[in-house]
């Protein structure tokens, strides 16, 4: 990074964020359901299984970008053609577009980099070491490509007017967990719409994600589940944050975490991340699969792991 910290305002109720929305609108837009469809029907699969996508530009263009290996490059070599504030958020993201052999796509630059020695933060209590840094977007990027998950925009480290941050492209026509909620909208397929939600519940315990809020889980036109904004993630406390929240565990997610080898973890993710948080993931881990197998022993494996295929 930089070596520039942003600020952030804390009070005696801790750091100020809209719970509701956060950052959320800092990579999609708003749309109704059932317009174009940033990924096929069936998809949000684990990436093993996965197949091709269908991206969409900001005029509505389909995107000729067939693996995430390709948007990322896109993402590293595009030219900035417009960059604008977005205001939302205390981290001041910015909205970017990309332009490269003709082809355009929209992208949120973050370079949020906060640290606290101690904080007290709303609902949460006293924190200590407590960061807010955009490299933990791509540390989770990269760990769910580990566990062959594939529903985490592709993001990469990259620095635009001097400033080193994360650019993570843009989902085109999807909608916040806080639009659904708010009109009422109903998943045709209730099961996969909560089974969708075990997966984000048990990546969000390994990363310590509690700042997972409506405004950063958003849906396709075919319901798939997108989670966005994780700098707040990998905190240094090696608990698991509302395990109780976990009630089941995708089948080949499990097996990818019970194979979880620590030297590839600290090869994908050790340069987004400070050695005591990545200490933390390995004992959050571990307590992951003891908490897994106890709910598995004490309810039986078919009611506690499934596939959605």
């Amino acid at each position: 990074m930089s070596g520039r910290r942003n600020r952030v305002r804390v009070s005696n109720r801790g750091v100020e964020r809209n719970p509701g929305w956060g950052l959320a609108l800092l990579v999609v837009g708003l749309f109704a359901f059932g317009t174009a469809t940033s990924l096929p029907l069936g998809a949000n699969r684990l990436a093993s299984e996965s197949i091709a996508r269908t991206w969409i530009g900001p005029s509505g263009d389909r995107l000729p970008f067939k693996t995430n290996a390709e948007i990322e490059e896109f993402l590293r070599t595009a030219e900035v053609i417009e960059m604008e504030d977005i205001p939302v958020g205390v981290t001041h993201p910015r909205k970017v577009l990309l332009e490269k052999d003709g082809i355009r796509a929209r992208a949120c630059f973050r370079d949020v980099d906060i640290f606290q020695w101690k904080v007290v933060l709303p609902e949460k209590g006293m924190r200590w070491n407590w960061r807010d840094c955009c490299k933990f977007e791509c540390a989770a990027y990269e760990l769910s490509k580990l566990l062959g998950l594939d529903n985490i925009p592709p993001v990469v480290m990259r620095k635009i007017k001097g400033t080193e941050g994360t650019l993570q492209i843009w989902v085109e026509r999807a909608t916040m967990e806080t639009d659904r909620a708010s009109r009422s909208f109903q998943p045709p397929n209730p099961w996969r719409h909560k089974m969708q939600w075990q997966v984000m519940r048990v990546f969000d315990a390994l990363i310590y994600n509690d700042d997972r809020n409506a405004g950063n889980i958003l849906y396709d036109a075919d319901w798939n589940v997108w989670m966005i904004d994780h700098t707040r993630s990998f905190s240094r406390l090696s608990n698991l944050p509302k395990p109780i929240l976990i009630r089941h565990c995708e089948r080949n997610l499990w097996e990818k975490l019970r194979s979880l080898n620590e030297e590839a973890v600290g090869k994908s993710i050790g340069e987004f991340v400070e050695s005591a948080e990545l200490k933390a993931l390995f004992k959050r881990h571990q307590e992951l699969i003891a908490y897994v197998e106890n709910q598995i022993e004490k309810r039986g494996e078919q009611q506690v792991l499934f596939s959605f295929y």
